[in-house]
């Protein structure tokens, strides 16, 4: 199963390129008018969550903080909200909701998984495979198109436009899809019990010379290949068309991204 921590390399820190437009100085300049990252219209934006704020409400606590994983300063953090920007107008903000309540309803259920993790894998069926490969997805173009710094190492390049796309007009042969996806089930370092009480943003990593993106969050590790080549690993663990995936369980620390954040933290 894949989870040596060495199958994990960082990629350095990047940001996006984005170009200065050009000011035409014969026009009088005009006040900056908000424009949605989807639709390009000048519209006014809504406050737009990359990864949805009920992904964070496990990891609460009584006084509504909680504490992350940011991928982008390798460190721990307090927050009282999910990461956010005005990012999307109302319109748009509904696109994204439409993808996220599926994730929701299924991967919250408690009964997806065993209370304790005393297995090498847990085996989980049942799922929408095309509704849980969007969501992802449409997490991974989010954080594109964000500014804030939590994000700011998420580059799809070539592949925002193609992502965006299937995301639009959808794509129900993952089979043919260039964008595998693997799962992982988390559990705490020398127990049996579900490490849910952490949220990971998007990180870029190498698999094999392979570039992935890898998130967490409610309990689970998810890993989505940004490439046209086979991944290098095993077919059995890929989200399939079935609707059924293969789940390796792993400790935490033991997915070099958080272990290396969670190492971090600790010095």
């Amino acid at each position: 199963m894949p989870t040596s921590r060495s199958s994990f390399e960082f990629r350095p820190r990047s940001h996006h390129t984005n170009s200065v437009p050009r000011i035409d100085t014969q026009r009088p300049i005009r006040e900056s008018v908000p424009t949605c990252r989807l639709c390009c219209e000048e519209k006014e934006l809504c406050r737009s969550h990359i990864i949805p704020e009920w992904a964070y409400r496990p990891i609460y606590d009584e006084r509504s903080r909680a504490i992350v994983l940011d991928s982008e300063k390798r460190r721990a953090r307090k927050i009282q909200q999910g990461a956010w920007e005005r990012l999307f107008c109302a319109s748009c903000e509904q696109f994204f909701n439409r993808l996220d309540q599926p994730m929701h309803r299924f991967w919250s259920d408690p009964s997806r998984r065993p209370d304790h993790l005393n297995k090498a894998c847990v085996e989980v069926q049942g799922i929408d495979p095309v509704a849980t490969r969007d969501f992802l997805l449409s997490v991974l173009w989010r954080a594109h198109v964000a500014r804030g710094h939590a994000f700011s190492a998420v580059d799809l390049g070539p592949h925002s436009d193609r992502i965006l796309a299937i995301l639009r007009n959808g794509s129900e042969n993952l089979t043919r899809d260039p964008y595998a996806v693997f799962g992982y089930v988390l559990r705490e370092p020398q127990t049996t019990d579900v490490a849910d009480r952490l949220v990971l943003t998007p990180v870029k990593t190498r698999t094999a010379g392979q570039w992935n993106y890898v998130m967490a969050f409610l309990g689970y590790a998810w890993q989505v290949f940004v490439s046209r080549e086979a991944p290098p690993l095993p077919d059995s663990c890929r989200l399939k068309q079935t609707g059924s995936i293969v789940m390796p369980v792993i400790d935490r620390d033991e997915l070099a991204p958080i272990g290396v954040l969670l190492k971090a933290r600790a010095e």
